[in-house]
């Protein structure tokens, strides 16, 4: 029964992939000969569809996995949210100043027209069910089998548990101290000279590269040192301490991305391998994102002048717009990256295919200059180069296909993706005491791809070589150096 209900649910998703290319292949061309009233009809269906797709993907993963929290769904929620977002609110008539469609674009492009909304609206949405149709194409539903030996896992801990705890906790001090120190140099700066300054003021000094390296090691020790301690009660204190100093921390600077997914995942965790969220705690966490959108508002407020509660809680308590509002307003602006590519044309790159420079950059951008080749990021390029701006405009995994495929090839690549995906999240039908590095290194990994539904390729296979690949290598040099001690013992 369960390989013939998960075929059956296959075979729907296959037929509504296949409805929805025929309708993105007639309507993505066909909507330049709709007149203002009518794209402007359709950018509110469209709004809706993109609601109901990804409730689509929520149920269909259930009826799957028998789970709705996983990360997964985090990852698909946070690429709806950034690449549609502000569409969501449009399904509602709710609507702020700044907003895709109601301004310049990232202050010297024209206004977008409505033909330009649509259409990116469909690519969007091709896109996300295009994710999910690759996802499950080789997801396996959880057998009543595995369903007991994860129901059984119990205190007693597993011989890779207890080497992950113990890598974990030999390498935790300096890993904690690298990003307590690099958070006091970034804290320090940003007092200065702003947030801003951190990333594009050349002159502002931060903390040895070393040291930050080292430090991206922090949410992999922490997950290390929970699973592999089977949750015990004191680390779990000690973990969620830390990391909530982590989050004080980061609030200061002025920082609001990276220690959102490292709370999600940490929650996720929480729920598969401690204690199941229940309806109580439920509200707890809605009450804590709640309170997160009303500090991330007010830190992107005067993060460009220093971060203080003082100054939060003037911006908080003068608030006009719902914080919740506001903040999809602002992950939402990610769709601008994929409407100037549907204004002014998908192949206005001229450094050739980003996924292949992407992945010869990604360890150090030096090797441009080593190998003497005529190659930009296409994120700086957009943002410095193409339009003439000194921050970054961030870049997605939609605009990047885009930019090197064009619209018509975009859903076939993102089914390739959306494969990647589904390896890299799997999770569901993991058992800890067995599979502990595999668990570790989907939430990790999950924790670094988040960022490219708002980032460029490049970025995101540097994060993976630096976070992923650094905390495996140091794992697996210390447990061969553990093997090779322990028989030594022995003889």
């Amino acid at each position: 029964m369960p390989n013939k209900h998960i075929s059956i649910q296959k075979f729907k998703i296959s037929i509504m992939a296949f409805l929805s290319l025929v309708i993105f292949y007639i309507l993505y061309p066909g909507s330049e000969s709709l007149n203002h009233q009518s794209l402007e009809r359709l950018i509110l269906i469209l709004s809706w569809v993109g609601i109901l797709e990804l409730v689509y993907i929520f149920q269909t993963w259930r009826n799957i996995t028998k789970k709705y929290i996983s990360l997964y769904t985090m990852f698909m929620s946070f690429f709806f949210l950034f690449n549609f977002g502000q569409s969501f609110l449009w399904a509602f008539d709710i609507h702020i100043e700044g907003e895709v469609g109601s301004t310049n674009l990232y202050y010297y492009l024209r206004v977008p027209e409505n033909i330009h909304i649509v259409q990116t609206q469909l690519l969007v949405l091709i896109s996300g069910f295009m994710i999910h149709f690759g996802a499950i194409l080789f997801k396996r539903r959880i057998t009543a089998n595995c369903e007991l030996q994860l129901s059984q896992i119990v205190s007693n801990i597993s011989d890779k548990q207890k080497m992950m705890f113990k890598f974990s906790k030999t390498i935790a001090p300096i890993v904690f101290f690298s990003k307590f120190y690099n958070l006091f140099i970034n804290y320090r700066n940003a007092q200065m000279f702003g947030y801003t300054a951190l990333y594009y003021n050349p002159d502002v000094v931060g903390a040895n590269v070393i040291f930050k390296i080292i430090a991206r090691l922090f949410l992999p020790v922490l997950v290390g040192l929970l699973l592999g301690s089977g949750y015990n009660s004191k680390v779990v204190k000690f973990a969620y301490i830390v990391f909530g100093i982590n989050i004080g921390l980061s609030v200061l600077i002025g920082e609001r991305g990276g220690w959102i997914y490292a709370l999600l995942i940490l929650i996720i965790c929480h729920h598969y391998y401690y204690r199941k969220i229940r309806l109580k705690q439920f509200v707890f966490v809605s009450a804590l994102i709640t309170l997160v959108m009303y500090i991330s508002v007010a830190v992107v407020t005067v993060r460009n002048r220093g971060v203080s509660i003082d100054k939060m809680m003037s911006v908080i308590s003068s608030l006009e717009i719902n914080p919740l509002i506001s903040s999809i307003f602002s992950i939402g602006r990610t769709m601008g990256v994929t409407t100037v590519l549907v204004m002014n044309g998908w192949d206005i790159f001229p450094y050739g295919n980003t996924f292949f420079y992407g992945l010869l950059i990604a360890p150090s951008k030096r090797i441009i200059d080593i190998l003497g080749l005529n190659y930009v990021s296409v994120g700086s390029w957009l943002s410095h180069e193409y339009l003439g701006i000194s921050n970054g405009a961030g870049f997605s995994i939609v605009a990047e296909v885009m930019i090197n495929y064009g619209p018509y090839l975009l859903p076939f690549f993102m089914v390739i993706f959306g494969m990647f995906i589904y390896w890299v999240t799997d999770i569901e039908n993991k058992n800890p005491n067995v599979e502990t590095s595999k668990i570790i290194f989907s939430i990790i990994t999950t924790a670094v791809i988040i960022n490219i539904s708002r980032n460029v390729f490049t970025y995101n296979v540097g994060e993976i070589i630096y976070t992923t690949i650094q905390f495996f290598v140091y794992y697996k040099v210390f447990e061969i150096f553990s093997f090779r001690s322990l028989a030594s013992k022995r003889v």
